[in-house]
């Protein structure tokens, strides 16, 4: 990470120094679909796939390589699955306890986090599903020190960001940057969602990249990428169509944050096990009491809708579509929830590209252009918006582009047809190859649409 993305110390939190400017003081929603919405990518199905989810037998819960990657599959109830993940993952778990010096800057916090009640915060916020999948994890990986607080504090790290002093486990901003795309601003009117993590050097999440098949028990089954005891994903997509993705972003005040309510991580999980379209995704949202400053990209594969939302625990926007396109990093930019966070450099700099590679006007857009192999290419662009001069290769984290921003896993989905790509491990991250993966192949399903290309290398 660099160092402005570091800082306030524990003197700081406590003195209670704020110096804020609040946004709306009442919940709020915002829905803007200018040029977006259903009939935004009204054109043919083409390699689009239904899958019948409800009728499908789970498949058994294991792991195994698959393209350089780890795929672990799960299923049952939140408290089975912790128990299945806690068993298969028991060895990275244990190393990352031993070893891993993101783990342990959050063992180290946690004596803290204790006193200043956030902990008792999380574990009374958390979604029963999510409590009830540490618990899992602990049953099995308790032996080798994955506790409850531990587990809670991960799947909480986008609220507690917020109100802990700053580490490299829980930066004060963090960079992501996704795009969505459909109907003419794609080659075959189609839906792609590109999504770049950024977070820095992470050992921990850079050294065991999982991808998780979900099989919950009278739930939606879905796919996340992330790590060994992960139960609140930053990124997924499920069978029936749906990808989302989150961006933490820098409120830009105390209000802007709540003790009460969900995190928008656990929101993202919540979404993917349950909600079957858009409409359904929306109506959660709009029910949901939001406790921090974040956004999310959502995809809907088969509707051709594509949305970013942007929320606080004062005010919820959603931005849809709009000429086929909709984009965001990491602070917000609707009418509504414009001052409820804080741009920085880094994040208006790649929001400042993709708009140069988006709209049909822009510059350098690849507007018509866009599938899942342009989507690659957007995600390793490494072209700076105001100079045009090209970051070098090799170039891991350092603020100057969408692709070397300290990417740690990048995504390609095509949620119509259930097919995503995964470039993960190693650093440069964006450079490495993007590696394909059926959700329908995973979920034991015999006929579905091939993987093509396998890879971009």
């Amino acid at each position: 990470m660099t160092s402005s993305k570091k800082a306030l110390t524990l003197w700081l939190l406590i003195a209670g120094v704020t110096g804020f400017v609040a946004c709306a003081g009442d919940k709020t929603t915002d829905n803007e679909t200018d040029g977006g919405g259903p009939d935004a990518g009204d054109t043919d199905a083409g390699d689009d796939f239904t899958l019948d989810w409800e009728s499908l037998t789970p498949v058994e819960s294991h792991r195994e390589d698959l393209g350089g990657n780890t795929v672990v599959w799960l299923s049952g109830s939140p408290f089975e699955m912790g128990q299945q993940q806690g068993e298969l993952l028991h060895d990275e778990i244990a190393d990352g306890i031993a070893n891993s010096s993101y783990i342990q800057e959050i063992l180290d916090l946690i004596p803290v986090a204790t006193l200043m009640g956030f902990v008792v915060m999380a574990e009374n916020n958390s979604y029963p599903e999510v409590v009830e999948e540490c618990e899992g994890i602990m049953d099995t990986a308790g032996d080798v020190g994955w506790t409850m607080e531990l587990c809670l504090i991960v799947a909480f790290g986008e609220v507690l960001m917020e109100k802990m002093p700053a580490t490299k486990a829980l930066p004060l901003s963090s960079g992501c940057s996704q795009f969505i795309a459909s109907g003419d601003a794609t080659a075959d009117g189609r839906l792609y969602h590109g999504r770049l993590l950024d977070w820095g050097y992470v050992d921990y999440l850079l050294e065991y990249p999982v991808i998780f098949v979900r099989q919950p028990t009278g739930g939606v089954p879905h796919v996340t990428v992330g790590f060994p005891g992960n139960v609140a994903p930053f990124n997924g997509m499920n069978a029936a169509g749906l990808s989302l993705a989150s961006n933490e972003a820098d409120p830009s005040g105390a209000s802007q944050s709540d003790d009460e309510g969900r995190g928008h991580v656990q929101l993202l999980g919540h979404i993917l096990a349950g909600a079957d379209s858009m409409d359904a995704a929306l109506d959660e949202l709009a029910i949901t009491d939001h406790m921090s400053v974040e956004g999310i990209g959502i995809a809907d594969g088969r509707a051709r809708r594509g949305a970013a939302l942007e929320m606080s625990a004062t005010t919820v926007g959603v931005r849809e579509l709009a000429e086929g396109v909709v984009y965001l990093t990491n602070h917000f930019v609707g009418d509504d929830t414009e001052s409820c966070a804080t741009p920085y450099a880094s994040s208006s700099l790649r929001y400042d590209r993709l708009d140069q590679l988006l709209p049909p006007a822009a510059e350098d857009t690849r507007h018509g252009e866009i599938d899942a192999a342009v989507t690659v290419e957007i995600l390793r662009d490494r072209i700076s918006p105001y100079t045009h001069e090209e970051v070098a290769e090799g170039t891991f984290d350092n603020d100057g582009s969408l692709a070397t921003n300290g990417a740690i896993y990048a995504i390609v989905f095509d949620p119509g047809a259930l097919r995503f790509w995964v470039a993960a491990g190693t650093t440069p991250v964006p450079e490495q190859p993007f590696v394909g993966y059926s959700l329908a192949q995973l979920l034991g399903v015999e006929d579905y649409p091939p993987v093509e290309p396998a890879s971009f290398e």
